[in-house]
């Protein structure tokens, strides 16, 4: 039977059609379908909603006949839902389809969600909104305010909690903050030089303007004399739609001597893990386990590496061997991935930085050394060479590392290569390869000469490796931008290497150092965590920071900045970065350094 015989006997008996209506006859075939209207404008007001009716026809050459009731409609979840002919739809600006099924023949409409709202946040005048109506533009940089958080042309990922819109204030009392994007115009009203929506608004706000710009202006104006306001130059940030799945990022708060962990999208406040002046750390990629280096009773010359396991049943972590036993004379730890070379979590192969700055394969569950080949400081190019700063790849057959032509060097270092090696375990051996230098040394940029390369970490794939670059030695205890330590990336193939110039924030120093990646790689970016010695807006300067942050030659509290890199622009021949965006949920009052990003501890 042909398709429009089928439709005729459907409708003759009416399965899942629905009743007569519009004088509608049943053993009639048509041509197509029409909804009406084909093309809808809604305005929806943040945190409201909006409805529409449909009707859908029928239509035999120029003859139309109604059969509504006969149809399913349906819209992006995203938008709405429907009831019978009636859409309602949220508070999610952007352009989608309404479409009908009718048995086996389908129309859709188009329908077009613009977003509004207007805020006036608590102790700000109700009057505000008709005062900066009035009010026309002036020109005075005095009074102009400065957006300075977020940065132009930063990338952020879609599901980043609410972001607060910094600026200064200019001499003004009295703020208008425009947030635009395609289908968007929202308005706040504020006394304040910094405004931040709620969950519910932002979520409608960054659901909008996903995958476009989202654009930021502050108007400002004294209240006294408010016939002229002042407007901001604007700012854009990219809200990508790249979702970040469910997260933990795990940071060393140095200045309170503690590692912390916040689940990304989370801004409660981040959750203790260990204190006892625990510092630089990794983390395993099922997030079940830590290792740590710790200054033994308080005295940092006696620095040992520990371990740390998470226990599902109790949902705390145990410290199965304990730095403070001085059992593992030892700082940087990096674990070989579930799979390779054990299948589950019920062994682990853990690999340190020793304190003669060999690498060395540790038991993180018992403290054992594990026999194997791994000698880099006697082979590999250039040997004998100090070995640090290791990061094992998600699959397990490749470790990179820091390589410096000092013997000794397991913290510190200068003349730093990025160097790479196989792994394999077979027979119940662990078998490295001979070492091979990644990156060519030294690299020419426009701030000088960067020939002190170290902290590298794989990419989730394994086909991408960021790591610092500095001009000299790696820490500066007087002032510890002078190194001018930066971001770049390479193909872990060898092949090209990229100053993240954007992601860097142009050629200046701000102490960018301890990059790690997202455990899983989004459709459209990958995604970086690192500690920079920058301005968060006017939260986190040189001037807010307490003296508990100042040591070691960091002048302000460092804070974790979350980065992305195009996975379009990943060609060795052009900046694939965009500046970044402040992680939410930290403490924007402590030294957070060293992110490790992978998934919450006891979720596999």
């Amino acid at each position: 039977m042909g398709t429009r015989g089928c439709l005729a006997l459907a409708l003759v008996l009416g399965a899942g059609c629905g009743s007569h209506s519009g004088g509608d006859d049943t053993t009639t075939v048509y041509d197509r379908i029409e909804i009406e209207p084909p093309m809808v404008v809604l305005t929806v007001p943040l945190g409201g909603s909006a409805t529409q009716d449909y009707t859908v026809f029928g239509v035999v050459g120029n003859d139309r006949t109604e059969i509504t009731a006969r149809c399913t409609l349906s819209v992006d979840a995203t938008f709405g839902t429907f009831a019978a002919a009636t859409a309602t739809i949220g508070p999610h600006g952007g352009k989608t389809l309404v479409s009908a099924a009718c048995s086996d023949l389908a129309g859709t409409a188009d329908l077009i969600v613009n977003l509004t709202g207007e805020v006036v946040t608590p102790g700000t005048p109700s009057t505000a909104p008709g005062l900066f109506g009035s009010a026309t533009d002036g020109t005075d940089p005095a009074r102009t305010p400065r957006i300075e958080y977020p940065i132009d042309r930063a990338v952020s990922p879609r599901n980043i909690p609410p972001i607060e819109v910094q600026w200064t204030a200019g001499a003004n009392d009295l703020f208008h903050v425009k947030i635009a994007s395609d289908f968007l115009a929202i308005d706040v009203y504020t006394t304040t030089p910094e405004a931040m929506l709620s969950a519910a608004n932002w979520e409608s706000i960054a659901g909008t303007a996903a995958g476009a710009n989202l654009t930021f202006l502050v108007e400002g104006l004294a209240q006294a004399a408010p016939a002229t306001k002042f407007p901001s130059a604007g700012t854009a940030i990219t809200m990508s739609k790249d979702n970040i799945d469910k997260t933990a990022i795990y940071w060393w708060a140095s200045s309170q001597g503690s590692i912390m962990t916040q689940t990304f999208g989370v801004t409660t406040p981040p959750a203790l893990v260990k204190d006892d002046c625990t510092s630089c750390h990794s983390v395993s990629r099922n997030g079940n386990r830590v290792g740590y280096s710790r200054c033994v009773a308080g005295d940092c010359g006696q620095l040992y590496a520990g371990f740390m396991k998470y226990d599902g049943l109790t949902s705390t972590w145990a410290e199965p061997v304990n730095a403070n036993a001085k059992q593992i004379h030892g700082s940087y730890t990096t674990f070989a991935p579930i799979g390779n070379p054990f299948p589950t979590d019920a062994q682990a192969v853990s690999m340190v930085t020793m304190s003669n700055g060999t690498l060395a394969l540790w038991d993180p569950d018992t403290g054992a050394a594990i026999p194997s080949n791994l000698d880099v400081s006697s082979h590999g190019p250039g040997a004998p060479r100090a070995a640090l700063m290791a990061d094992w790849s998600a699959d397990g057959t490749k470790v990179v590392y820091a390589s410096s032509p000092h013997a000794g060097q397991w913290i510190d270092l200068d003349d730093g290569r990025i160097a790479i090696m196989s792994y394999a375990y077979s027979a119940g051996a662990h078998a490295f390869g001979e070492p091979t230098f990644l990156v060519p040394d030294p690299i020419t940029l426009p701030g000088g000469v960067y020939k002190n390369f170290f902290f590298p970490s794989f990419s989730p794939d394994g086909e991408l490796v960021v790591f610092n670059a500095a001009r000299s030695a790696w820490r500066n205890s007087t002032d510890a931008k002078t190194a001018g330590q930066r971001l770049m990336l390479a193909a872990s193939a060898g092949g090209w290497v990229q100053d993240l110039t954007a992601m860097n924030g142009g050629t200046g120093d701000m102490d960018i150092t301890w990059a790690h990646w997202a455990p899983a790689a989004s459709n459209d970016y990958y995604w970086i965590v690192f500690s920079s010695e920058r301005d968060y807006g006017h939260r986190t300067t040189v001037a807010t920071s307490p003296a508990s942050c100042k040591a070691n030659g960091v002048k302000q509290c460092k804070q974790i900045w979350l980065g992305a890199v195009a996975k379009n622009k990943l060609t060795g021949a052009i900046d694939p970065s965009a500046p970044p965006m402040w992680l939410p949920g930290q403490d924007a009052q402590a030294n957070n350094i060293s992110p490790y990003w992978s998934v919450p501890a006891g979720i596999q």
